[in-house]
């Protein structure tokens, strides 16, 4: 049934033609700036295109306590944050205030946030394209350039909303507030219905990006999208629509598509194949944080990075204004204030040993590792001590900063902090207040990295063929041997038969994403897209300082229902259309 969505956009528009997107026009009458003065040479087209990379929002930095852990990896106390607001069930606390999802602003009178943020880039893309014809002054070249990273951001910012709030209408031109607006959030294109056919206009536009874009830029255009980010795009969103949830949502079953699954297995391909030539490559395991984190100045952005925002921020503001309101404990000593999503018995329960056996959660009479020195927080997944710092671990240089997250240690004093784990992957030894090396500290969540499409290749081959010897079309990798050059990279042991799966490939998928890609925004898309619910409890771990006595102690039941699949739209804008398409359970 197709529904419509004239009310809907003409919202999101007035919205949008009035506060931001001629933004790079609102300058003084007497400036007399004109489009074809903008528009015209290619260095003030790409100006009004920056614009763009400005509406990428980082999942871990767009706002003080907010963050994208929401399947009960972490967990703070505080109700305002957004791992707490997930654990409720009711995605309404996600979509106001602080959250990565906003609706409208967070009372700073600026409308940001995913869903803002992507009207207002899909709007500049769309002014390009139309625009386009006015570029006189430039190369073929830079036409071309200007031209794909309109298409490019046409489709990810479409896909940002897509992927979170299920089937829209795919806006592919410039839309007017006095115009008639009938656009359905449900219809047909190329023989697909509803959210696999808003991705098959995305891929379109990314086919023609990944034509139009360089392999690289030079070292000036630094963070700008390529060849391989179009690509790689292109391969998450053709699994995303062949996963069960989205297959669902497209009028078929809850399994997956394999002409989805082959389609993003090609995709994927061409961007391994660039890697292969030199383009991308995986940073040894030694510089592995350097894709998160640096204390140089530097901006996090190596051969690994294949799209992300490349932010400009630097300095002690990245702990007391972002992750130290976010992952930091006992703000007194290190930075940042009394909020910490810490990491939940849960999520460290998942990481293998070094042998790549599971954990065994329990006593040693039970055969578990809880009491075992050497295994508990040793002789794991290498990945594990990486990304999650531990009792005892040297958060700084300076001896106070010795983690003590025992019962009653100094860590956890405050009772700020739920659970005796704390995020490393985002804060680097030494940066944090007593310390105070964090003069020159710059972080950035990656947003598709060349791991990440390692994994989207193993898993779109599997679930084409069924076969973890299988290969793409057009590439000789098997996804079993894509699964392993990620894990080859981290010394973690090598998978060779399926029998810690209980041979079942998606298992070990599931597993290389969580830990691979832990805390860099992906799980909450993954359990959704396969239809997996969180655990309905979350757990800490209670210890004592001489390691004798250890308890699995509940923190908090974690709400997680059919209704939790897709985001609530705006209620304001289903109060106001009677039959606005809402979705189920909102």
């Amino acid at each position: 049934m197709k529904r419509n969505f004239k009310l809907f956009l003409s919202v999101i528009i007035i919205s949008l033609i009035a506060s931001s997107c001629e933004d790079y026009l609102d300058v003084p009458p007497e400036a007399a700036i004109t489009e074809d003065k903008v528009f015209s040479t290619y260095l003030s087209f790409q100006g009004f295109e920056d614009q763009m990379y400005e509406y990428i929002v980082d999942p871990n930095l767009s706002n003080i306590t907010v963050g994208h852990n929401l399947t009960g990896e972490t967990i703070a106390k505080q109700g305002w944050n957004t791992s707490q607001g997930a654990s409720t069930g009711n995605y309404l606390n996600l979509t106001q205030g602080r959250s990565n999802f906003r609706f409208f602003d967070d009372g700073s009178g600026i409308e940001k946030g995913i869903w803002a943020y992507s009207w207002k880039g899909i709007r500049r893309a769309n002014i390009s394209l139309e625009k386009l014809s006015l570029l006189t002054n430039a190369t073929q070249q830079e036409k071309d350039v200007i031209e794909g990273q309109a298409y490019f951001f046409r489709a990810y910012f479409h896909f940002e909303i897509l992927r979170a709030y299920g089937s829209i209408p795919y806006v592919n031109t410039v839309l007017e507030a006095d115009g008639q607006l009938q656009l359905p959030r449900f219809y047909e294109h190329n023989g697909k219905f509803d959210y696999q056919a808003c991705t098959e206009f995305l891929v379109e536009d990314l086919q023609k990006a990944a034509q139009l874009l360089p392999p690289s830029w030079n070292n000036t255009n630094t963070g700008r999208v390529t060849k391989g980010a179009a690509y790689a795009l292109m391969a998450k969103a053709l699994l995303y629509a062949g996963s069960p949830l989205m297959n669902e949502n497209s009028r078929n079953s809850a399994t997956y598509d394999t002409a989805y699954m082959n389609r993003a297995a090609e995709a994927a391909a061409e961007v391994l194949k660039l890697a292969d030539n030199g383009v991308y490559g995986l940073v040894p395991f030694v510089n592995y944080l350097d894709m998160f984190a640096k204390t140089d100045g530097n901006l996090p952005f190596n051969q690994e990075t294949i799209f992300q925002k490349t932010r400009r921020d630097v300095g002690s503001g990245e702990i007391n204004t972002f992750i130290g309101r976010l992952y930091l404990p006992n703000n007194g000593l290190f930075g940042g204030n009394a909020i910490c999503e810490a990491v939940t018995q849960n999520f460290v329960d998942i990481f293998e040993m070094a042998d790549g056996t599971k954990y065994k959660p329990g006593t040693l009479a039970e055969g578990g590792y809880d009491y075992d020195n050497t295994k508990r927080w040793n002789n794991r997944d290498p990945r594990f001590r990486k990304s999650i710092y531990v009792d005892g671990d040297m958060a700084g240089i300076h001896s106070t900063t010795k983690l003590a997250m025992y019962d009653g240690g100094s860590t956890m004093a405050d009772g700020n902090t739920l659970s005796p784990y704390i995020v490393h992957k985002f804060w680097p030894v030494g940066a944090n207040k007593k310390d105070t090396q964090w003069n020159t500290l710059r972080i950035v969540t990656p947003l598709i990295r060349l791991a990440d499409v390692y994994l989207i290749y193993a898993e779109a081959v599997y679930n084409t063929a069924n076969n973890e010897n299988a290969t793409s079309s057009n590439y000789t990798m098997t996804a079993l041997q894509a699964v392993n050059k990620v894990r080859a990279r981290a010394g973690a042991a090598l998978v060779s038969n399926l029998s810690v799966y209980n041979n079942n490939f998606n298992a070990l998928i599931k597993y290389e994403r969580d830990v691979e890609l832990c805390f860099e925004g992906h799980r909450w898309y993954d359990l959704r897209r396969w239809k997996i619910k969180p655990d309905a409890t979350l757990y800490r771990m209670s210890f004592n300082q001489n390691y004798t006595l250890f308890n699995r102690v509940v923190i908090q039941p974690f709400v997680f229902t059919d209704r939790n699949y897709w985001l609530p739209f705006p209620i304001n804008l289903t109060y106001a259309y009677e039959g606005f398409p809402q979705n189920p359970g909102w």
